[in-house]
């Protein structure tokens, strides 16, 4: 059977070339260590944004500087992680780049409940003002968003709770990466191949090799409904935070809340969503139909 490669035994010109961002795990500390030692600085700020343009203006100069800083360390993190999620140092590295992450993001809560509250035509004066061209955008949320911010002190400690509120998202992703198992497969001529969640993604689930790709189909999902009261578990608990969050910062339906991130209205949303069941169904049954005369089958499963 082919052997399935750790990430240690993957050739290095076939693997994310991570020095584009540090040179290695060192230069990642030490960046790290700065951006925490950094953070303090942030608080600052607080109670002050209403004091005027110049010090808002700093103020964002300042977390913009932070955030891609952080985003750099955060990102090498878990791109390494994704490359290894069963090795202990990319797990250990990824839960401290989430905390200090989650630690900005509550800083950031505080100062962000301090901006909304001031009043709607001081933040238009702020739009028209040349200096904030390039924060424009958060300005415009900062607007849009205030029907639905909460007391400062709620919002810093919703944010500080980031990591807890992200869970059901990182222990679905952390199973995926490493505790996952399926059972190996076997093509059309009885090699045999192993079977991982990556692998059926982007090999075995467009293999041109029926017998492979519907092997695969089958070891996959019984791979899957191993988990299915798990993932169940996970997406009940993703759904009910959704529908707390909405509850507490006064949107309709957690739908609605989800969209507004977007900027997307329920409307255009329920259009989209019946202009494909109406418009887009046809063809797509044609289609299928088209694609089993072409692959000559007699029945087309969903892994055709």
């Amino acid at each position: 059977m082919k052997k399935r490669l750790t990430r240690s035994e993957v050739p290095q010109e076939m693997t994310w070339n991570l020095e584009d961002i540090f040179s290695g795990s060192e230069e990642w500390e030490r960046a790290f260590k700065a951006a925490e030692a950094d953070l303090p600085a942030l608080e600052k700020y607080q109670g002050r944004l209403g004091e005027g343009a110049e010090v808002l203006l700093q103020c964002f100069q300042e977390t913009e500087a932070l955030a891609v800083r952080l985003f750099q360390v955060y990102t090498y993190a878990s791109l390494k992680l994704a490359g290894d999620g069963t090795d202990p140092g990319n797990q250990a590295a990824m839960g401290r780049a989430g905390s200090l992450a989650t630690r900005f993001q509550a800083v950031m809560a505080t100062l962000r409940s301090e901006l909304i509250a001031l009043p709607v035509e001081v933040l238009a004066k702020h739009l028209r003002d040349e200096r904030f061209k390039d924060f424009c955008r958060f300005i415009e949320r900062a607007i849009a968003d205030k029907p639905h911010v909460m007391h400062p002190e709620t919002e810093m400690a919703l944010a500080s709770l980031g990591e807890i509120l992200d869970s059901p998202g990182m222990v679905y992703e952390r199973s995926k990466s490493s505790d996952m198992s399926f059972e190996p497969i076997s093509d059309s001529k009885g090699k045999s191949f192993p079977m991982s969640f990556a692998l059926y993604e982007e090999d075995y689930e467009i293999s041109p090799d029926l017998t492979l790709r519907r092997n695969a189909f089958a070891s996959f999902t019984k791979g899957l409904k191993a988990y299915e009261n798990t993932y169940g578990a996970i997406w009940g608990t993703e759904v009910k935070k959704n529908v707390v969050l909405a509850r507490l910062r006064k949107f309709p339906s957690a739908v609605h809340m989800l969209l507004h991130e977007q900027e997307v209205s329920v409307e255009a949303y329920h259009a989209l969503h019946d202009v494909i069941l109406k418009e887009l169904a046809p063809h797509m049954r044609r289609y299928a139909r088209l694609r089993k005369k072409v692959l000559g089958l007699n029945e087309l499963l969903y892994c055709d």
